[in-house]
């Protein structure tokens, strides 16, 4: 009966000492993936010049015009962030808490 006590006395003793090692056993750091979100400003200035010139030159006229303004905008914005989309995520190490 006593060894039982002992070997109890002595397990728990050496729990509570080795829960703290193991706490502190992760890393501090880690790795995350940030990503920013493009507005395709760019291309979307871009591609509605273009295509308002290419509106008044096939359809002529204001509608024409809107037309191509309105669709090359959509369009340059669309080819803008897919273009820059690889070049706008990385990896960052942070703190952990």
């Amino acid at each position: 009966m006593r060894n039982i006590i002992k070997l109890t006395a002595i397990a728990t003793a050496l729990s509570v000492v080795a829960a703290p090692i193991m706490a502190e056993a992760r890393p501090a750091k880690r790795v995350v993936k940030v990503c920013r979100k493009s507005s395709g400003t760019a291309g979307l200035i871009a591609g509605g010049a273009g295509g308002a010139v290419l509106g008044h030159a096939l359809g002529g006229g204001a509608l024409g015009i809107a037309a191509g303004a309105v669709g090359g905008a959509f369009g340059g914005r669309a080819i803008d962030r897919s273009l820059t989309a690889k070049k706008r995520c990385h990896f960052e190490e942070v703190r952990r808490r």
